[in-house]
């Protein structure tokens, strides 16, 4: 393993930020430095005389949003935290929101509280290099007791919106590359890549991209939503999964294209169920990000249930989007208790296993020397992760699949798995998602049986 040299992790670090354009407010909040949100009321008139960087967006009761690019001389957190907007909120930030796998065993600190904006666990161990620019899901074997397809009448509709999904192009159409999920995630017709879209960010690509800065090595969140789809197929297998891209393969996406992703799911012919978000965020102000909160409340409208991951800083803070009204917001448990990582209070509604999740992932084989025998970065299409991230999507796929059991609409399945929960202290109710467990640990570190799960 390389020397730690703090100067070589700053700089790195440093880059990464401005590449991927995330700046940090002593608050804890992310947000894109030199962008602004404005928010114009029914019948009111844009305050600001910059042209719009994007078409606008329509939000609840008549709201209208823009997004500008203000003038390299103009400080868009300034701009927010004038007296004159704290009275009537009509400017925020755009504010950054990350995908929630963990990253240490202990907070990270560095200059700020953590370089994420809030304190950044990791699970599993790292061995290849520094954290914040490493991909810490850890090869594993297929898990056992893969369920199919029950012959739902009506199969449910989930939407994971996330670093997107896997996929292959073959000479009949665009599938999912993994084998687990052909016939359980569907590919839309507007489905973007890097070598199809180059010229869009990388958070807004549906094509969960491997290597987007050709190191050779995974990118820091790459297959985050591959394997989040995996846990939902995998516990819901009448499910049909529709993946939109949202965040990058570094992790990070923001208040505006998420709510983008969001619209643009609702505006297909489809639809939908449960919406799963297995990201997130702080702002200074601990108020929700506007834009995202109005694209929810459409979804919810449309009689979608959503459930968010409630974060992985061990923190009561409300973390957004997960605490928003009538979202299932979800910690992670480790042997049936709150995981050291995971976020809790009041807020959190619901809770399920979150500590050595196995799901679906590339084939892939990284730079990594083999260690004592093993290849620490050559995956088979399995890995083993850790997070809220992973605890969400088994509330999605329970909530999915007694839909389906049941014949019932979302939101009926959704009051019915979180009442048929056991409390767990400041984390809810935890969820049993149906069939074989995803989790590697139980046996070893709980003393349960491990349903013959395969080995990491």
């Amino acid at each position: 393993m390389p020397a730690f040299d703090p100067e070589v992790l700053a700089d790195r670090i440093r880059q990464r930020l401005e590449e991927r354009r995330i700046a940090f407010s002593p608050e804890g909040g992310s947000y894109r430095p030199r962008q602004l949100i404005e928010t114009v009321e029914e019948g009111g008139d844009r305050a600001r005389p910059d042209d719009p960087i994007a078409e606008p967006q329509q939000g609840a009761e008549g709201r209208t949003y823009f997004l500008y690019e203000l003038p390299e001389d103009e400080d868009p957190v300034e701009v927010v935290n004038s007296p004159d907007n704290q009275a009537i909120r009509r400017f925020s930030l755009n504010h950054v929101l990350f995908g929630e796998p963990v990253y240490l065993g202990n907070p990270v600190y560095l200059g700020n509280p953590v370089y994420l904006g809030n304190p950044v666990y990791l699970g599993n161990p790292v061995y290849l290099g520094n954290p914040f620019d490493t991909n810490c899901a850890l090869p594993a074997s297929e898990p056992s007791q893969w369920g199919d397809s029950t012959g739902c009448e009506t199969r449910p509709n989930v939407l994971v919106l996330d670093t997107g999904l896997n996929t292959t192009l073959t000479e009949q159409a665009r599938e999912p590359a993994h084998p687990r999920l052909i016939g359980h995630a569907e590919i839309h017709s507007a489905w973007t890549a890097h070598d199809t879209h180059p010229h869009l960010d990388s958070s807004r690509l549906d094509e969960d991209e491997l290597d987007t800065n050709a190191d050779g090595s995974l990118d820091r969140q790459a297959g985050h939503g591959t394997f989040v789809s995996g846990i939902i197929r995998k516990h819901a297998p009448d499910a049909v999964i529709h993946a939109q891209g949202v965040l990058s393969s570094f992790g990070d996406g923001d208040d505006w294209d998420i709510s983008e992703g969001i619209n643009e799911a609702l505006s297909r012919d489809i639809a939908i169920d449960v919406v799963n978000l297995s990201l997130g965020g702080y702002t200074d102000d601990d108020k929700a990000f506007p834009v995202l909160a109005d694209a929810i409340v459409r979804a919810q409208g449309q009689g979608a249930v959503v459930v968010a991951a409630a974060g992985n800083a061990n923190s009561c803070r409300k973390f957004w989007p997960a605490c928003l009204p009538d979202v299932i917001a979800v910690g992670a448990t480790h042997c049936g208790k709150r995981a050291w990582f995971s976020n809790f209070g009041p807020w959190v509604k619901a809770c399920a296993p979150g500590v050595d999740i196995v799901s679906t992932f590339f084939d892939f084989d990284g730079p990594a020397s083999n260690l004592a025998g093993i290849d620490p970065d050559q995956y088979t299409g399995w890995a083993l992760w850790s997070g809220t991230s992973f605890a969400a999507p088994q509330v999605a796929a329970a909530i999915a699949d007694r839909m389906c059991q049941q014949g019932i609409d979302a939101i009926s399945a959704a009051d019915a798995v979180i009442d048929d929960g056991a409390p767990v202290e400041d984390l809810g109710k935890l969820i049993q998602a149906p069939g074989a467990p995803l989790w590697k640990s139980m046996s070893a570190d709980c003393g349960w049986d491990s349903g013959g799960l395969g080995a990491g």
